[in-house]
């Protein structure tokens, strides 16, 4: 017997059915002698009770009310619950913005630092290899010049060697030889425009010109200038002299020679010096492609500088030996050099920081000001989800309180309105007073279990949509943005859940598995960047042929993370199928690293053993699900254990996969659902 709530100490035990009935149990019910004792003392206006609410009801009620929490504990419950809403949401929202705000501070910095590291480097390198073009082609035109026909039979050097000779030449053949050797090298003078001019001292004093306008002066002695005496004494290699104003010419602006002297190639006799005059235009390349903040500087074998502009640290010219860079924490310069050529020249790159951190720090200083504004923003937003979420709920615990024995509140249509929670759990109630003698009297307990059971019944009917939706905003969103990858990227994404849950069948046409792989492959584009390339080659035929759901993409995420990540440069992926007499078969090939030849008698070992149903089941698969075994064992599960893959590699050269498939599918009764029980099927191993 139980009991009825609310009874006082001379009220009968009784017992109702299902609809209300009394079964047993002595004495009138509580509800009739309320009745009796509201009509003794003249209450004839009875409060409205739905479903014929008794004083039961109110009883209980009043045991609630008088139970109750006290109204300041309920009002600082209340206010409780949005602060703590409201701290979980700024909580939310404030942690993520300064975390993004500060690693973005922090790896930008590094990041435009890196990068201008690279730039010069690269700025560096291209320089060098200009120079040492530049320097190439100056000796080509040396040599050129030695052996340039002047006439039908004589070159320079031959008629270098006239002069050479004791007897000298006579006036005539003098002015014909300085006419034609005029006219051998207007070709050079006019195909490059960094020489200046062209000069043949021969040994008799005889001297061969041909300028852009600078004149050689008069009577000019060249045993007298170092730069002769230099050029005799390194016996036919070039010699580069210093910038500066030549002490052989007239007039000009500061230029740099290139010499050496010419010998008689029968005798070995030193018949001349070659004097090439070039203006500093020849160093023009070297600038280009330069950042502002870039200095470049071309220093010859003793340190003295031949190009650039600005201050040069004296230990900056004299640490310019070999490759490498430094950071000058005096002048905050990152300083790159490179030493090229076979005259020992040094290039130096000199990069301000300051100007690289004014802009780090300006970027850092717009980072913080969007990471208050999205703060503010969060604030704000927090503070309306908390008062949206909390003022219904307030609104209701004032209700409870004001209406607690069962009179009808007024109807709140705002709130029921609403299609959300706070809809539905505004209706409930409303529902709920009205069915509370029910609930309170007979149904309580079973109403408990019933609505733990709708709970974990809704909770089941959460699936995919969700996600699916929440793929689908995001798309949206990258759309609206105009952030294409991201676009891309969850559009892919969705793709691959809703082939992966969303297909309830074991068999999928051939093109639909290879659509997913695409999908693999898309996101993986945004990591990898072209670094991984995908191939297929599908006969049409083959197209709509049925496989296996989910057999293709474990294989090439396997490819890609364990053969082409590791792999130095670019990697392929390529799919291919055909047909045989013995059924379809399907090819995955990558072109990484391979597998070592011990790593590959354990992969064959392990798809040699025994397949088990249970490895396929959801609740007790693992990692193994999406690798090579799980691959095997459901092929050979389903189709038998005459199919399932094939690996092959070597190690540095890449690795084959290969699917062992019938040409249809197995008839009814062998499917793998139909086929997981049978013990006989699963005692085989899987190929």
């Amino acid at each position: 017997m139980v009991p009825a709530v609310g009874c006082d100490a001379h009220m009968h035990e009784f017992q109702r059915d299902g609809i209300g009935r009394r079964l047993y149990g002595g004495g009138r019910p509580r509800a009739a002698r309320d009745d009796d004792q509201r009509q003794q003392h003249g209450k004839t206006n009875q409060p409205y009770s739905l479903h014929g609410v008794t004083s039961a009801q109110s009883n209980y009620a009043n045991i609630i009310n008088n139970n109750a929490i006290p109204e300041k504990m309920r009002m600082k419950f209340a206010w409780g619950l949005k602060n703590r809403l409201l701290v979980a949401l700024l909580l939310l929202s404030l942690i993520p913005i300064a975390i993004v705000v500060a690693v973005t501070n922090r790896n930008y910095g590094a990041l435009v630092e890196n990068q201008v590291r690279e730039v010069s480097l690269n700025l560096l390198d291209r320089s060098s290899l200009r120079m040492t073009n530049r320097l190439e082609e100056i000796g080509r035109v040396s040599a050129y010049l030695a052996y340039q026909q002047m006439s039908d039979s004589d070159t320079i050097l031959s008629f270098l060697g006239q002069h050479a000779e004791n007897g000298g030449v006579a006036p005539y053949d003098r002015l014909n030889h300085t006419r034609e050797f005029k006219k051998a090298t207007e070709s050079l003078l006019l195909n490059h425009d960094y020489i200046e001019g062209l000069y043949v001292f021969a040994e008799d004093g005889t001297v061969f010109a041909n300028t852009k306008g600078s004149e050689l002066m008069p009577d000019y002695v060249p045993l007298s200038s170092a730069w002769y005496r230099d050029t005799i004494g390194a016996q036919g290699k070039m010699i580069v002299g210093e910038v500066r104003q030549q002490d052989f010419l007239l007039s000009g602006n500061p230029s740099i020679a290139f010499s050496r002297a010419l010998y008689e190639p029968a005798t070995n006799r030193r018949i001349g010096v070659l004097l090439i005059n070039c203006s500093l235009s020849l160093f023009d390349e070297l600038s280009e492609g330069m950042l502002a903040e870039q200095r470049i500087y071309l220093l010859n074998g003793i340190g003295n500088r031949l190009y650039g502009e600005g201050e040069l640290a004296e230990e900056w010219a004299a640490s310019a030996v070999g490759i490498g860079s430094r950071i000058d924490s005096r002048t905050n310069s990152l300083v790159l050099h490179n030493t090229f050529s076979e005259y020992d020249w040094h290039m130096v790159i000199v990069v301000s920081l300051d100007a690289v951190t004014g802009e780090i720090r300006a970027t850092s200083r717009f980072a913080l000001w969007l990471g208050v504004i999205w703060a503010v923003l969060a604030v704000v937003l927090s503070l309306w989800i908390a008062n949206a979420f909390s003022k219904p709920v307030n609104r209701m615990a004032q209700m409870m309180k004001r209406y607690p024995t069962g009179h009808l509140p007024p109807r709140q249509e705002r709130y029921e309105r609403r299609t959300d929670e706070i809809g539905v759990l505004y209706n409930r109630y409303f529902t709920m007073l009205q069915e509370i003698d029910t609930l309170i009297r007979e149904k309580y307990h079973n109403q408990f279990i019933a609505m733990s059971s709708k709970m974990k019944a809704l909770e089941a009917q959460i699936n995919s949509h969700f996600l699916f939706n929440t793929l689908a905003t995001m798309n949206s969103i990258a759309v609206l943005e105009e952030v294409q990858s991201l676009s891309v990227m969850s559009k892919a994404l969705g793709d691959m859940f809703r082939y992966s849950i969303k297909i309830n069948r074991d068999l999928v046409m051939l093109s639909e598995e290879l659509g997913h792989v695409h999908n693999y492959m898309t996101i993986q584009s945004f990591r990898y960047g072209d670094k991984i390339r995908l191939e297929t080659d599908i006969p049409k035929e083959l197209e709509d042929f049925k496989v296996l759901k989910l057999i293709l993409q474990p294989i090439v995420e396997n490819a890609v993370y364990h053969g082409i990540e590791k792999k130095k440069g670019y990697g392929t992926v390529s799919i291919r199928a055909w047909e045989q007499e013995e059924g379809i078969r399907v090819e995955v090939r990558d072109d990484g690293v391979g597998i070592p030849a011990d790593r590959l008698e354990e992969v064959r070992a392990m798809l040699g053993r025994t397949a088990e149903f249970e490895e396929l089941n959801p609740a007790t698969n693992d990692a193994r699900s999406i690798g090579m075994y799980n691959v095997h064992a459901r092929i050979a599960l389903y189709y038998g254990p005459d199919y399932g893959i094939e690996v092959d590699s070597e190690e540095h050269r890449g690795t084959a996969v290969l699917l062992r498939l019938p040409r249809s599918a197995p008839e009814k009764g062998n499917s793998l659902a139909e086929r997981a029980g049978s013990s006989d099927h699963l005692s085989k191993g899987a190929s």
